[in-house]
């Protein structure tokens, strides 16, 4: 049997921040009458992170200080979908604006819900091809990026070793082997 959506009765804002606003919800189930619950909402403008792939076969890599996990991560270039934009628009922009690089070609390849358990955005993955330096980076006052090209053939290795342990990079890479998978 499906499983129905829950019944919400009552929702309101706890708290709005910057990046995220923080809901409460009342929900009722349709399979249990009579059972109800409090639930916690974090909604965000969606994300995008962006696979550039230049010529040679080579994946634009960022690194920089996560507050989040206190730690330097290495990444693929990505952010928040502005209002209005699209996930290609908004990935072509995150991609020039943290690393300086354009491409040829853009196209989203996939989309993940980052944790729908209590998030309600969503993450899309858009590949970039004919990736090139083409304009000085433009960062935002709090960002601090180094910019990097590794190999695209060795991706899965990076993953393995650890290398690579943004949860959403994972992810990305993903779609880009089915991506792949599917051409082959």
């Amino acid at each position: 049997m499906p499983v129905p959506p829950w019944t919400v009765s009552s929702e309101s804002v706890m708290l709005d921040l910057r990046i995220f606003r923080l809901r409460k919800l009342r929900a009722h189930s349709v399979l249990r009458p009579g059972h109800s619950s409090e639930f916690v909402v974090l909604d965000g403008p969606d994300w995008v992170n962006v696979i550039a792939v230049t010529d040679d076969r080579q994946v634009v890599f960022v690194e920089q200080y996560r507050h989040g996990s206190g730690s330097v991560t290495l990444e693929i270039p990505g952010g928040m979908v502005d209002e209005g934009e699209t996930m290609v628009q908004a990935a072509i922009r995150e991609l020039r604006e943290e690393t300086g690089y354009t491409g040829r070609s853009a196209r989203l390849i996939g989309t993940v819900e980052p944790n729908p358990a209590i998030q309600s955005n969503r993450c899309g993955t858009v590949l970039i091809e004919g990736a090139q330096i083409t304009h000085p980076q433009a960062l935002d006052p709090n960002e601090e990026i180094d910019v990097s090209l590794h190999p695209l053939n060795g991706l899965d290795a990076m993953v393995r070793s650890g290398r690579i342990t943004h949860s959403l990079v994972v992810a990305a890479f993903h779609h880009l082997h089915l991506v792949e998978a599917k051409a082959s």
